[in-house]
């Protein structure tokens, strides 16, 4: 799963601001040049992308036995724990300073909400319907890069989207049938997720990927928080992942004795 969703973001805003970024900047809110570094940016890209596959694919294995916000906290929890391991010894408590809380704010519950539409397509329809869905998140990307950020797309890049999405559709296969709640939730996610993604880049003008990664695990922790009361599932080490998968019920044996024939 995205999915976490944005916790790769920070990584590849870092790599592709700033060669050495400030924890934090030294006047916060303030405009920093941007220097650009795309292959690196690519790199870090795609090892966010198979990182999220490996998420996604854990994510559809526990939800059949944990509930959704339970699995969601615990992730965000963990994510909150191992982010400040890595980032506070370094930076201190310097990096919560900063002008754009509200923006913040806005982020981590646009991504409690993609991360939870994303869990619950996964209990409602097939891992590779969901992930293929939410793969579209590009193209939302790239039309919300070029509404708020005003960067140009050139035909080329804009012909690959289209041909992406195509593509999407034809995994998906689209129609009266296949077209549920599941891919419903997922579609949600993937318009969140590609509109947080220009959001990230555009707050890496002031913020550093330390301040982005930290305030986005403690939102979403906070925001999971708030689902415990509604289901909890005390993890055991007896607990059989597979309880709840249905198998198919046995065949009856086939006789292959003939029956008598009259004379």
């Amino acid at each position: 799963m995205q999915q976490s969703n944005g916790a790769a973001e920070a990584g590849v805003a870092l790599k592709t601001t700033s060669e050495h970024p400030p924890h934090p900047s030294p006047r916060t809110g303030e405009r920093r040049e941007r220097s650009e570094r795309i292959p690196l940016g690519i790199a870090y890209m795609l090892v966010a992308t198979i990182l999220f596959a490996g998420s996604s694919a854990l994510s559809k294995w526990l939800v059949a036995t944990y509930p959704i916000g339970e699995m969601l906290f615990v992730r965000a929890a963990a994510a909150l724990v191992g982010s400040g391991l890595v980032i506070l010894p370094a930076t201190g408590l310097a990096v919560f300073r900063t002008k754009r809380l509200r923006d913040h704010m806005l982020r981590g519950i646009s991504q409690s909400c993609a991360q939870t539409f994303l869990v619950i397509a996964f209990s409602l329809m097939p891992l590779a319907s969901a992930v293929a869905i939410n793969f579209s998140a590009p193209l939302f990307a790239t039309v919300a890069a070029v509404v708020f950020l005003k960067e140009t797309v050139g035909p080329v890049r804009w012909g690959a989207l289209i041909v992406g999405f195509l593509g999407v559709l034809l995994v998906t296969s689209p129609g009266v049938d296949t077209f549920q709640a599941g891919s419903l939730f997922a579609l949600a996610n993937a318009i969140l997720f590609g509109t947080v993604t220009v959001g990230v880049r555009g707050m890496t003008a002031t913020e550093s990927a330390e301040t982005l990664t930290m305030y986005q695990m403690m939102f979403l922790t906070a925001f999971f928080t708030a689902a415990l009361p509604f289901g909890w599932v005390t993890p055991s080490a007896r607990a059989n992942p597979f309880a709840n998968v249905v198998l198919p019920a046995p065949r009856s044996p086939v006789s292959t004795t003939r029956s008598p024939t009259r004379s």
